[in-house]
């Protein structure tokens, strides 16, 4: 029986040669004349639609003209032999012609950009991102078309100010809208970006975090009482670590209390934005089905981040008043004014309202409908949780540091703000800052930035010449643990930002807020919150770890899901009654 289908089989494959000819001719055609010419990543919903006509149709003939089995049989023979020449012409050309051909990198990465997300099939594709340029050097081919580029020249020549490098085309960013509109992180336009950027630096500028420190305040205090129930007991502080300035989102950008502190568990906005970027994470920089997914129609979870963005942002625009003083005030004055600078109508306003949504879940700016990969220009909540658990960790393994940090912020207690810490004071305080930015750089919540794509011509970092339209990467975990910039790269030492200065060799490698036109809007924000957050939780509880924990499972578990996730660190935290 199986032979009289082999014989049924090739007596078919005879009679279609000529159009498996065709269609081989029409692959390899199609990669040549179209899918080499440029990005293709915004064409996806066409050429999906394209494809599925074309199938159709050939379909419908074979079956029509040869009955069914003969007619699948050859529909099969007829569209393998289209998409076995052109994918074969493609691996072809990215090996052996493309013009990144002549870069190190790993083999897989030549070929296809699956490689990335099988990197990260472990959740640790920014350690990955370190042990290929320690095994490949400064510049990794790490897909067909990107290169990852570890180079402080990288820094001013992709991100700087007169770099004609742009996140257009990309495929990560020209996706991202809600109701049409690209959010801030998504405004690839100079000028527009510089615009919108404007009432962004007002809403985090200096009067308005004095306003929003109150705020803070009134968090962390919700944060310490959650504690006082907790004495004695192991608290998932990287748990906490996220809630704490989720809530801290609510109040400073939409005047509402999010109440996930004081429960102490994640509301339905954190579990939806935790599936959509897994999913994201696990695609890498496959822009491909990123740009398809936001092209269909929104359904189920993503359906539901949105309804609630537009519910709750509605209902700050109705109940604004001239006393209410948040994130949300300097755009809705910039919508109302005569002349808006950036907010022209309802639709900008909600992409950026949303945009901060994702700031008080999961940092960086995107429609979750988009499934937006790689953001920087808005870092104030992960960067947050991110380094604010990492914080605990190494507070509470560490009694010399816990007490070198208390003796330090003691003094400041009410010295501006009776009664109250101040981010005047702690502003200023050596260690505190030292244990911050060290914490940054091991623990670079964005750890692989956001894309660029080269400009025609191309450009040359550090003498090296990179032709125009290749993908630019800059790895800033891969920076951050370089033994080129620091002595120890990968050992925690707060001092070398106080008494050993030796330990860093080119400080210009730590770049935890991203560089350039694009850098985080929200850093000082972000600064402050972690600034109250430590001082408060320190004047009021002595922590460590948990009897029977030596606290490594925040590394070991810790997860690259566009940022990077702490894993679980339970510490016993115990009221210091002398000093409270």
């Amino acid at each position: 029986m199986q032979d009289i289908l082999l014989a049924r089989v090739a007596s078919l494959a005879d009679g279609v040669d000529p159009y498996c000819a065709a269609a081989a001719a029409v692959g390899v055609a199609s990669h040549w004349l179209y899918y080499i010419r440029g990005p293709r990543s915004m064409d996806v919903m066409g050429i999906f639609i394209f494809h599925a006509v074309a199938s159709s149709l050939l379909l419908a003939r074979t079956l029509s003209s040869r009955g069914l089995y003969d007619g699948l049989v050859s529909y099969v023979l007829i569209s393998g032999s289209y998409f076995l020449a052109l994918f074969t012409s493609i691996g072809i050309y990215r090996t052996m012609f493309h013009p990144l051909r002549h870069f190190r990198g790993p083999w897989q990465s030549k070929i296809t950009k699956l490689y990335i997300p099988w990197l990260n099939r472990h959740w640790r594709v920014h350690d990955r991102f370190v042990e290929m340029h320690d095994q490949h050097g400064d510049f990794v081919r790490v897909s067909p078309n990107d290169i990852s580029v570890l180079n402080l020249d990288a820094f001013n020549k992709i991100h700087g100010p007169q770099s004609k490098c742009s996140k257009r085309n990309t495929g990560m960013y020209d996706g991202l809208e809600t109701k049409g509109e690209l959010n801030l992180d998504a405004v690839w336009d100079n000028e527009a970006h510089r615009d919108r950027r404007k009432v962004w630096d007002q809403a985090l500028g200096s009067k308005a975090l004095e306003k929003y420190e109150e705020e803070t305040r009134k968090v962390i205090r919700t944060w310490l009482s959650r504690l006082s129930e907790l004495v004695g007991k192991p608290v998932d502080t990287s748990h906490y670590a996220t809630l704490i300035p989720f809530d801290n989102m609510g109040r400073i950008a939409f005047s509402r209390d999010f109440g996930t502190v004081k429960e102490g568990r994640e509301d339905r906005m954190l579990d939806i934005i935790e599936t959509t970027f897994k999913i994201a994470a696990r695609l890498g920089q496959l822009p491909w089905p990123l740009v398809f997914m936001g092209k269909l129609p929104r359904f189920g979870m993503q359906k539901e981040f949105e309804d609630l963005g537009v519910r709750l942002i509605n209902e700050r625009v109705d109940a604004d008043t001239d006393d209410t003083h948040d994130m949300l005030r300097y755009f809705i004055d910039d919508h109302r004014s005569e002349k808006p600078r950036t907010f022209k109508n309802m639709n900008i306003l909600f992409a950026d309202s949303q945009a901060i949504l994702i700031g008080a879940t999961q940092v960086y700016t995107v429609d979750t409908r988009k499934l937006g990969l790689f953001f920087a220009d808005l870092c104030p909540r992960d960067t947050i949780a991110c380094t604010l658990g990492y914080v605990f960790y190494y507070i509470a393994r560490d009694a010399a540091v816990r007490q070198r940090l208390f003796d330090e912020i003691a003094p400041t207690h009410g010295k501006t703000v009776p009664g109250e810490f101040s981010v005047n004071d702690l502003n200023k305080l050596e260690f505190l800052e030292a244990v911050i930015n060290e914490t940054l750089r091991m623990h670079a919540p964005a750890a692989i930035n956001g894309p660029r794509l080269a400009p025609p011509e191309g450009v040359t970092i550090d003498g090296t010449y990179i032709p125009g339209g290749v993908t630019l990467i800059t790895p800033i975990h891969a920076y951050h643990r370089s033994p080129k910039y620091w002595k120890q790269p990968n050992e925690f030492v707060p001092e070398r930002w106080t008494t050993r200065p030796d330990l860093i060799i080119d400080r210009k490698a730590f770049v935890p807020f991203h560089y350039g036109r694009f850098d985080c809007v929200g850093r000082r924000l972000a600064l402050n919150v972690l600034r109250l957050t430590i001082a408060y939780t320190l004047w009021n509880y002595d922590f460590r770890l948990a009897p029977g924990t030596d606290g490594t499972t925040i590394e070991k578990d810790a997860r690259f899901q566009l940022i990077v996730k702490p894993g679980k660190l339970e510490c016993v935290f115990n009221r210091r009654e002398a000093e409270a």
